[in-house]
């Protein structure tokens, strides 16, 4: 087509060749396959015996007979060399398998045919034989990595051009170098925007919660033999690592003190990690928030950005930053992103930079596990990635295949950090005069331990804390010998001795930190431990007064490991996931270490293991607690929900309510005031013009009143104060709202409700998830407690802005088409 194109005299037939950017060539014989045709001439004879019309000019040209090639391939180059566009070429590396038809076996196009042999040319192979070259099985196939990355960069650049030369005014030269120009440097600021793109809140919080490892512990793991050989070997086999174990064996701390290792020894190179987190935000556990945080560790580095200019992928690389800068959306799918990293590794190791790249836990992506493994085996075995070296971690189950990697078994490689451990703890806490209960307890609970780290942990925490109750030896070592092997078994056992009367609170507790929509902060979990109470509080004062008050966060530590028998425990690191929008209330009242990593009201309470997510949601754990829901999200989102409900109705609120409402109701005075609509000129409105006359001046008086409600709460939380408004707060009909029109004095709050923020703005989220996932008879009462008008306009006017309370309003008046269905709940269960 492009030899007719360009021998034509017509314009729109010369404009074929004219406006060709790029070519991209799938196993095409360029020079032929003589042994191939060698066999599709054996094929034709016995087809012609049978009857079967076969194209033998086909196989004359294909066994080089003729020189039809020949004559094409020196016509191609003569185009080639005129227009200058750019060629790519796919080679195959497999022969026909599974036909043992003596040739058969071979490639289908030998190499030195799929080549033009053109120093401009551009070629690499396709792990695939000639019939699957371009046979992808998914997104993540490596081989549609490849080719879909090179129609990606002939596109972004086409892009380019056309935004560069409008209206199709750029010369047709101009077209056919596209992808060829040298690459522009990025600029500093365009890629810190950039990286301000990929940033995500708890981008890193599972890997700073996780503890450090006692003392003397994982130091094996840097002599290990196989830990070695893929620190140092170049082979592609030995550079991918696989740390298996079981729940609890200590993977992610044994990652985490990895990572930092690799850090301090190395002298060049970039070491990249990312700790995925089931129980966190979306993007914690999904490869989509996996890429996004690689790309922000390793994009900084400069050694990408003085990688030789004319490597293409260092220019796809610079194409798609500066087109995401345009437009986010270029960026913004697993695929898009997967590229990018992609080219981002193969600029390094073209520098060659060493990479070390950690991935912790991807069994806690579930069905996307597979897909990940894949791909990073496929980036190792690269040629285009020769620099790089890859650890993950995972459980044995669910088990994923992979063939020629190194792998580490952990549970059967921790048995002397797991004797260490429990040496030291027995010996800080037993009695010098008592060596041989060291000895015997010691003995027995690590011959228990079958590999499972947390399972030594509790065990010992619970031996201990009957050890300081007097229970005597013999007992202690009948404990070790009945608790479970199993951690779920062991949870069973553990929950099992709580008090009948607390029981239920722990059950809530539960619930709250496995469905709230971010990590609660303890300065937020002191009210929520009052408000989540059956006999809760009616006030913040009441609050304080009672014998539930909890003075300090050392109490509710305390509290919080009793009821949750050790299961959860407050982090040592500061949370970053939050949300953005309310990040700096952390500080607020938080107290004087509330900036230290180890103390505070910052720190935020969370499950000691994923293991206990799993026991509690998927494998009825609830039903320690006399619970039978079939869903028990559900009713996790209910508690949460009511909890938020008693908290937004305390009295201490309700002068802050009464504000927010009178200025309302000033402002719709002022719609009506004579002023506006002048008598001598009178014009008629049909309602929804009136509609809109009063919307558009409420929200421009709410924008001049001085005490709006997002500054009354930012003054409240920051200071203690809230603004109380005096008897005479209306003002007349006849007079415009001003700041003179509202008299203020000031009352200071004893009590700072850290719970507000949250309530006010999560409690959406719980209700519709309550409402409408798997609702039941929980589902339905909560839904009752919301048809009281006096909490939807409470709520509404509690919200900050008019956008939140607009979105309030239709929140509310949409509860209503659920009630259908949440009543014949009601009555079936009821």
């Amino acid at each position: 087509m492009l030899a007719l194109s360009f021998t034509s005299k017509t314009p729109e037939h010369k404009g074929i060749v004219e406006s060709t950017a790029a070519i991209i060539f799938l196993g095409t014989p360029h020079r032929g396959s003589p042994e191939l045709s060698a066999i599709g001439e054996w094929a034709r004879s016995m087809l012609s015996t049978l009857h079967f019309q076969t194209a033998t000019a086909m196989l004359d040209t294909l066994g080089l007979k003729t020189t039809d090639l020949e004559r094409a391939h020196e016509a191609f180059c003569r185009i080639w060399h005129q227009y200058d566009f750019q060629v790519k070429t796919f080679q195959e590396s497999l022969g026909l398998t599974g036909i043992d038809l003596g040739v058969l076996g071979n490639k289908v196009v030998p190499h030195e045919s799929s080549l033009i042999g053109d120093p401009r040319e551009q070629a690499e192979t396709l792990q695939a034989n000639h019939l699957q070259m371009c046979r992808f099985s998914r997104a993540q196939d490596p081989n549609y990595i490849k080719v879909a990355g090179e129609l990606r960069r002939f596109y972004i650049a086409i892009q380019n051009a056309q935004l560069k030369y409008p209206g199709g005014t750029k010369p047709s030269s101009d077209v056919s170098n596209i992808g060829s120009t040298p690459n522009t440097p990025l600029d500093k600021k365009d890629l810190n925007t950039f990286l301000k793109i990929l940033h995500f809140d708890g981008i890193n919080t599972r890997r700073e919660s996780i503890l450090p490892p006692s003392a003397n512990t994982t130091e094996w793991l840097f002599h290990d033999p196989t830990s070695s050989q893929w620190c140092t070997s170049p082979k592609a086999a030995d550079r991918l690592l696989f740390i298996k174990g079981k729940p609890g064996a200590g993977k992610s701390t044994l990652m985490k003190k990895a990572v930092r290792h690799i850090q301090a020894v190395l002298e060049r190179g970039i070491c990249a990690s990312f700790f995925v987190d089931a129980g966190g935000l979306p993007l914690q556990h999904s490869p989509k928030g996996i890429y996004q945080s690689l790309l922000c560790q390793l994009l900084p580095l400069r050694k990408i950005w003085t990688a030789s200019p004319d490597s293409p992928a260092l220019r796809y690389l610079t194409d798609t930053i500066r087109m995401a800068l345009d437009d986010p959306s270029v960026v913004s799918t697993e695929g898009q992103l997967q590229t990018l990293l992609t080219d981002t590794l193969e600029v390094l190791s073209s520098t060659s930079t060493p990479i070390w790249i950690f991935l912790d836990a991807l069994d806690e992506l579930e069905l996307m596990q597979r897909h990940q493994i894949e791909f990073w085996r496929g980036l190792v075995f690269s040629t285009k990635s020769q620099t790089l070296r890859v650890c993950l971690s995972c459980r044995h189950f669910p088990n994923v295949a992979v063939n020629g990697c190194l792998e580490l078994v952990l549970d059967a490689c921790n048995s002397q950090d797991i004797f260490t451990y429990t040496k030291d703890r027995l010996e800080s806490h037993v009695s010098q005069s008592e060596p041989h209960w060291r000895r015997l307890l010691e003995k027995r609970i690590t011959s228990l331990a079958s590999g499972v780290f947390l399972w030594v942990v509790l065990v010992l925490d619970d031996i201990l804390a009957k050890y300081d109750q007097g229970i005597s030896l013999q007992a202690l070592m009948r404990h070790v010998e009945w608790m479970p092997t199993e951690l779920e078994k062991l949870y069973t056992r553990i929950l099992g001795d709580l008090a009948p009367n607390e029981g239920q609170l722990a059950e809530k507790v539960f619930q709250w930190v496995f469905a709230s929509t971010r990590p609660l902060r303890l300065d937020e979990w002191h009210h929520i431990l009052a408000f989540m109470r059956p006999s809760r509080p009616l006030s913040l004062q009441e609050w304080r007064e009672s014998d539930d008050f909890t003075e300090s966060d050392e109490q509710l530590e305390r509290k919080i490991k009793t009821l949750s028998k050790g299961l959860l425990e407050v982090s040592h690191k500061l949370s970053e996931a939050s949300n953005g929008k309310f990040a700096e209330d952390s500080s607020v009242n938080a107290g004087a270490g509330s900036l230290d990593h180890e103390q505070g009201s910052s720190r935020v309470v969370k499950a000691i293991h994923q293991s206990v997510y799993d026991f509690f949601i998927h494998n009825q754990g609830f039903a320690l607690f006399g619970s039978d829901s079939a869903n028990p999200l559900t009713d996790c989102h209910c508690t949460i929900a009511n909890t938020c409900l008693n908290y937004i109705l305390i009295p201490e609120l309700d002068e802050y309510v009464i504000a927010r409402q009178r200025i309302k109701m000033a402002s719709v005075a002022t719609s009506s005031v004579p002023s506006l609509t002048p008598p001598q000129q009178p014009r008629k409105a049909n309602s929804s013009q009136r509609n809109r006359e009063v919307d558009n001046i409420i929200e421009d008086l709410e924008q001049t009143l001085s005490l709006d409600s997002v500054q009354i709460v930012e003054n409240w939380l920051a200071g203690g104060d809230i603004p109380s408004y005096t008897e005479n707060a209306l003002c007349p009909t006849s007079y415009c709202a001003s700041r003179d029109s509202i008299g203020v004095v000031s009352r200071a709050l004893e009590d700072y409700p850290a719970l507000l923020i949250y309530s006010i703005t999560e409690l959406p989220c719980h209700i519709d998830f309550a409402l409408t996932n798997s609702p039941n008879g929980n589902s339905a009462q909560l839904q009752l407690r919301l048809e009281d008008k006096g909490f939807g306009e409470r709520l509404v006017a509690l919200q900050q802005g008019k956008r939140d309370r607009d979105h309030i309003i239709y929140f509310l008046e949409n509860l209503a088409l659920h009630k259908p269905r949440l009543d014949q709940v009601l009555q079936t269960q009821f």
